[in-house]
C-alpha cells in the first residue's frame, strides 16, 4: 500500500550546538505535523539499493532501526527493526525475509545525497555558527549543481557575516535566505513555512 509522504531535509554543520539545535528541529516537525511527514539529517542515515526497491534507513540507538521502503519514488511501508547485527546485515536479512530481496547496495554519501535532495520537498540549511569548517556550504554547493535551489531555505543566525562569492552563488539561484535571532524565532520560521506546503 502506498503512502502520502512528505520528506524534508535538515543540512547543516555538526558542531555541538548546530546539531543539537538541527535535532531539535527535526523532533519539532515531528511533534507539529502529520505522521507522514518526515524530517530527516544526514547523519545515522543511510540508502540502500534492492532490485526494486530502495530502503532508507535511520538508527536512532545501539538497539533500533527504521526502514522506510519506497518502490518507484513512493513510500510502500515503515519498519522499526531490532538491530541485531550491523546495519547493513540488519537490513538485508529482514529484506530477505520480508521482499525475497537477494542482493542489497549502500549508496555512497554523495549518491544519498542526490536521493534525498531528489525525494525531498524542502531543503532547510541552518547556518548557526561561524566557527565551524563549513560543511554546510558544500552541501549547499552540492544542491545548487543538482539544481535543487527551489527548494533550498537558507537560515543564518543574525550576526553571521557572508562571503562575497557564497552571496553571488544565494542571488544567482534565488535562494531563500532568512535571519534568525534565537532558535524560537528558527523554529517558528521553518514551521511556518511547512504550514503553506
Amino acid at each position: 500500500m502506498f503512502r502520502q509522504f512528505a520528506i524534508v531535509l535538515l543540512l547543516g554543520s555538526y558542531d555541538p550546538e548546530t546539531k543539537s539545535i538541527l535535532e531539535y528541529i527535526k523532533e519539532e516537525i515531528a511533534k507539529s505535523f502529520t505522521k507522514n511527514v518526515f524530517a530527516f539529517m544526514l547523519e545515522n542515515l543511510d540508502i540502500y539499493n534492492a532490485e526494486k526497491i530502495q530502503v532508507l534507513t535511520e538508527t536512532f540507538d545501539v538497539n533500533k532501526i527504521t526502514l522506510f521502503i519506497f518502490q518507484e519514488g513512493s513510500l510502500f511501508d515503515v519498519y522499526d527493526v531490532d538491530l541485531k547485527d550491523d546495519p547493513y546485515q540488519t537490513v538485508y536479512n529482514f529484506l530477505k525475509e520480508e521482499y525475497n530481496i537477494s542482493k542489497i547496495d549502500k549508496l555512497s554519501v554523495s549518491d544519498k545525497l542526490n536521493l534525498l535532495m531528489q525525494f525531498a520537498k524542502t531543503i532547510f540549511l541552518i547556518r548557526h555558527k561561524e566557527e565551524t569548517r563549513g560543511g554546510e556550504y558544500i552541501e549547499l554547493m552540492h544542491a545548487l549543481f543538482q539544481r535543487q535551489s527551489e527548494k533550498i531555505w537558507f537560515f543564518k543566525k543574525e550576526g553571521i557575516d557572508l562571503s562575497e562569492m557564497l552571496m553571488e552563488y544565494l542571488d544567482k539561484f534565488k535562494i531563500n535566505i532568512r535571519p534568525y535571532r534565537n532558535i524560537s524565532d528558527l523554529k517558528k520560521g521553518i514551521l511556518r513555512i511547512l504550514d503553506y506546503w
